[in-house]
């Protein structure tokens, strides 16, 4: 180590101490038997998420389609679009993004407890018997958010010298695990993590170092054994504090050889992304593989278990899996905290415009952009990471964290008629809770049978099947794929109590589909046959359900008796508004017509309209019907009756109606 380094890092161990002296409510974290317990001798069951792609790079999390999309590879196909210094300026504002103090503080509100962060070896030791600074800069300040608001962080070796398996994750070259390989390696891993615990030794805000990420090669139960012991030795030499985490082979799965315990102060962890959520649920199969853990590691050596990642399923999944953990005091850590456009993370962030042209290019579809597009379209990515840009998963934190998950729901987003309420914006809570669905899990996660708990892959985590349409250039969700008995629960806020007319958006291919309307567990109306619209997502069709009275907090599910139709949008019209009078202030234009008239109108109210024209006989010829919203509203009609006819020349009369109010329009038709 240079003289330079070694005084930086003296200035920073006397910040660290400074800091912790001042205010701290983290206390360092000891084993005690099965659990882990803070210096108070409490029981602390860490409970986070892991910071995937933040310091390490994955291709799947930035939808990056590189050959071998590592954290090497990724780093290198960008600095060859932009130059090295611009890749700097783009990395500084990712970072800075991805992770942010308020984010901190939303997870501590929550009751979450821990993060684990992925590290690179590099950003200590970028080569064997050289130290850096850099992993120091990059923690710091969101150890010192952590420090604030008492949250533990797993300092986790994602990427090792070498690789530790032949993942992009690992940042290996893809054909060798070469840490098992090249005994320099080894040593180089062992005096990296020396390095940082000499460095946050005195850091209580520290929970545990993971020594190894996911280690999978062949045949070296032994060696890795002999790694790990090298490892907590040199730690052990300038850090007595701190908990170390193993992991198993093959994935963090395999613990042969690394039994019994080589530390006092020493978790066995273990990744779990695979099988039914009933199957850990139900204690009483004592041979499943979850239950060998408990029995073979945790009881027999009488030492702590910990999840340090698991998830990219369900949030069904999600609440009886965390559930399982901690009825057996093992802590946990969901995989991911933020992804792009992937429902199963905490957060998600869009693939922009600009960003989707390095992602064409990447994956064979575009062609190279220049060094200004290429830049653009990485900042906008990396601002798209915001949180205000990003999308939450409101009901993985609920299944996380609400014991109330699996018995109450709660109202997705706030709504208060009269209006138009998204379909999807359902309850959060669990399956039968807030919804019912036929298939709310992959119990075959990465293996050839697995299957998507949400065909559409789209907005939100739960059993429902949601997918997504243009219009007018902007995404709209709907809920798709829907089957016989499935059902929507919303819960409702009424300002106004009164009589509402309740309609239904929907697109169906098929004959005979039906829904039921159900008002606070009481008063049921249908089930309502719906017509067949000939698309599933065009040719949308309002239905009317039935008119129903609210009451203040109302909860109303959508049931469907018979399945076959996707579903959009549910329309709350206010019955009690009926008798005001209304001026529509209907115009079209151009007028003469001779390719498309545009008809509009106002409204003072959301309302069920009919949209009808009739010819100089007074024969209808084209109608329609969709809910006005307050203001301006529109239709284009093509000149074409409703079977496709184009009509003749001629004068034509517009009329829009509601139930209180109606107004017409004459046009002339002119080829």
């Amino acid at each position: 180590m240079s003289k330079r380094l070694s005084k930086n890092l003296l200035a920073r161990v006397l910040f660290v101490l400074l800091a912790v002296s001042v205010a701290s409510a983290n206390s360092f974290l000891k084993t005690n038997g099965r659990i882990i317990v803070n210096e108070q001798n409490e029981k602390i069951i860490l409970k986070g998420f892991g910071l995937g792609g933040w310091l390490v790079l994955e291709g799947y999390i930035w939808n990056c389609n590189i050959e071998h999309a590592s954290t090497t590879n990724i780093e290198s196909e960008i600095e060859s679009l932009i130059g090295p210094e611009k890749k700097e300026q783009f990395f500084d504002l990712y970072r800075k993004n991805y992770i942010t103090e308020y984010e901190i503080s939303l997870l501590a509100d929550h009751g979450f407890n821990a993060i684990r962060v992925p590290l690179h070896y590099k950003h200590f030791s970028p080569s064997y018997g050289t130290f850096t600074n850099i992993g120091f800069d990059l923690l710091d300040p969101l150890i010192e958010y952590c420090r604030d608001n008492d949250i533990y962080l797993i300092l986790d070796m994602h990427a090792a010298p070498g690789g530790q398996n032949t993942n992009d994750f690992s940042d290996s070259d893809g054909e060798e695990a070469r840490l098992f390989t090249e005994p320099e390696n080894q040593l180089w891993l062992a005096s990296t993590w020396r390095y940082i615990a000499e460095y946050y030794a005195d850091e209580p805000a520290i929970g545990a170092y993971d020594l190894l990420n996911e280690p999978a090669r062949w045949g070296i139960a032994n060696t890795l054994r002999n790694i790990y012991e090298r490892v907590v030795d040199s730690i052990r030499v300038v850090d007595p504090n701190h908990i170390v985490i193993i992991e198993g082979n093959w994935f963090g799965n395999d613990h042969t050889g690394l039994l019994p315990p080589f530390d006092d102060e020493m978790v066995y962890s273990f990744h779990h992304y695979i099988g039914s959520s009933s199957d850990s649920v139900t204690s009483s199969n004592p041979s499943h593989w979850m239950h060998q853990y408990i029995t073979d590691i945790s009881i027999e050596y009488d030492v702590p278990l910990w999840i340090g990642e698991f998830g990219e399923n369900s949030n069904h999944w999600a609440f009886n899996k965390k559930n399982f953990f901690e009825r057996h005091d093992i802590g946990w850590s969901w995989w991911n905290f933020k992804s792009i456009e992937r429902i199963s993370s905490l957060f998600s962030y869009e693939i922009t415009d600009e960003y989707k042209v390095l992602i064409d290019y990447w994956n064979g579809s575009g062609t190279k952009p220049d060094t200004t597009n290429a830049f653009n379209g990485l900042i906008s990515m990396a601002n798209s990471l915001k949180f205000d840009s990003c999308w939450v998963n409101k009901g993985l934190s609920r299944a996380l964290m609400d014991s109330n998950y699996n018995s109450v729901s709660f109202a997705y987003s706030s709504f208060k008629p009269p209006g138009l309420l998204p379909a999807v914006n359902y309850d959060t809570g669990n399956n039968n809770v807030a919804y019912f669905d036929t298939q709310i899990e992959d119990p075959s996660k990465f293996s050839p049978e697995t299957q998507s708990w949400n065909n559409g892959w789209s907005y939100r985590n739960d059993g429902v099947d949601i997918g997504s349409t243009m219009i007018n250039g902007k995404i709209n969700y709907f809920v798709g794929w829907i089957e016989d008995d499935e059902w929507l629960k919303y819960s409702i806020d009424v300002e106004d109590p009164g009589n509402f007319k309740i309609l239904v958006e929907i697109a169906s291919f098929i004959n005979g589909s039906k829904i039921a309307l159900q008002i606070d567990s009481s008063t049921t109306i249908g089930p309502i046959t719906l017509p067949n619209t000939n698309g599933w997502d065009n040719g949308w069709r309002v239905v009317e359900i039935g008119n129903v009275s609210l009451t203040k907090d109302a909860k109303i599910k959508l049931i469907a008796s018979t399945g076959g139709f996707n579903l959009r949008n549910i329309i709350f019209e206010n019955l009690d508004v009926s008798s005001v009078p209304m001026n529509l202030k209907l115009n079209c234009f151009p007028n003469p017509v001779n390719s498309k008239l545009s008809i509009f109108w106002e409204s003072d109210f959301v309302l069920d309209t009919e949209i009808e024209i009739y010819d100089i006989s007074g024969k209808l010829i084209y109608e329609s019907r969709q809910i006005s919203k307050i203001g301006t509203n529109s239709l284009d009609w093509n000149l074409k009756s409703n079977s496709g006819k184009a009509i003749p020349s001629g004068i034509f009369l517009v009329k829009i109606s509601t139930a209180n109010a109606e107004s017409m329009k004459k046009v002339t038709h002119l080829k």
